[in-house]
């Protein structure tokens, strides 16, 4: 065979190994063109994100209906054919609030038209006195409360009360300065926010759920430690526990807004579809609780009787860890974001 014959050897553009693959064995680099056009990028990026070759649906689908399965697949070695957990919790969270907010838009939406419509309800509403809304809130020793003038607005001397109490505001390791500007910041965040709720409260309460993925990433590590700590005898690594709280975690998002649609389809009052869709959502909150049990028996292979006290006593420990959690994070969002 002439040399001119012979096939050319292909070797990696990164390192100059030669290739017997699509994947360069020292450094790792795919042999890939990357010159391509902007619909190809996109494809790709929907197909990386959304992972529409099949792998999201089947995780999503083991999610579901077999607790602890795919924490189990993970650390045996099989992870390719699934989402990775971190992801998975990341798009079915931002997902779940972005639904949320949809939903809450078009509600806001279908009220204000239903309003426009109905000359009766704009007079109602004209005609009838404000509400007096007050807020209470304590940086010092004694509580400050604060009135609303009737256009949401604060007045001067709750402005100028809030701005007293911040000042008061000290952080040890801060130099003055940084502590003068911290209190002043934090009086106007505070002024800026409350505000904003008596403006619209309900677009206050969806803009904050923003953030609520990002405190559930806070507190899964504590959740992790809670079960490393009670299931200490099983010998597990800390990250198996972590992993296996973030699927869990997961489920629960898919779990409650299936439950929010079984609601809202029961609510609209449909003859035998609502009544029917409010069994499910009974049967659904009733499997949320056995999934989370069934998680921890499965992966950790303890029996019925040890794995329902400790279930029930990490619940407990949870719950109290989130609710402290919950009122810091959302006195320091209310503060400063």
């Amino acid at each position: 065979m002439s040399e001119s014959t012979l096939p050319s050897e292909i070797q990696c553009l990164n390192c100059g190994e030669s290739l017997a693959g699509n994947y360069c064995a020292r450094c790792g680099q795919e042999d890939k063109e990357v010159r391509r056009s902007f619909l190809y990028f996109l494809q790709e990026f929907l197909r990386v994100v959304f992972e529409l070759d099949g792998r999201a649906y089947r995780t999503v689908y083991y999610l579901f209906t077999r607790p602890g399965y795919l924490t189990q697949e993970y650390f045996e070695g099989r992870r390719t054919s699934y989402t990775p957990p971190l992801r998975l919790f990341l798009i079915i969270s931002i997902g779940f609030f972005l639904v949320i907010g949809v939903v809450t838009l078009i509600s806001s939406f279908e009220e204000s038209i239903s309003e426009q419509m109905n000359p009766a309800v704009i007079e109602e509403t004209t005609e009838s006195e404000p509400e007096e809304v007050n807020f209470q809130f304590t940086t010092g020793d004694e509580p400050i409360t604060v009135d609303l003038e009737n256009d949401g607005a604060l007045s001067d001397e709750a402005r100028d009360d809030i701005r007293e109490q911040f000042s008061n505001l000290t952080i040890p390791f801060l130099s003055t300065e940084r502590n003068q500007q911290l209190a002043q910041f934090a009086a106007a965040q505070v002024i800026s926010n409350i505000e904003d709720i008596q403006a619209d409260t309900r677009g206050f309460i969806t803009d904050s759920l923003d953030y609520l993925t990002f405190f559930i990433l806070l507190m899964m590590p504590v959740m992790a430690l809670i079960q490393k700590i009670l299931f200490f005898f099983t010998k597990r690594f800390y990250v198996e526990h972590l992993i296996l709280t973030m699927h869990n975690h997961a489920f629960l998002f898919v779990a409650v807004f299936l439950a929010m649609m079984f609601s809202l389809i029961e609510d609209a009052e449909i003859a035998f579809l609502s009544a029917t869709f409010g069994y499910i959502g009974i049967a659904l909150a009733i499997w949320m609780v056995v999934y989370l049990y069934l998680s921890l028996k499965r992966y950790f292979g303890r029996g019925y009787m040890l794995t329902g006290l400790l279930f029930l006593t990490t619940t407990i420990i949870y719950a109290i860890a989130s609710s402290i959690g919950l009122a810091i994070f959302a006195a320091l969002f209310f503060i400063l974001a």
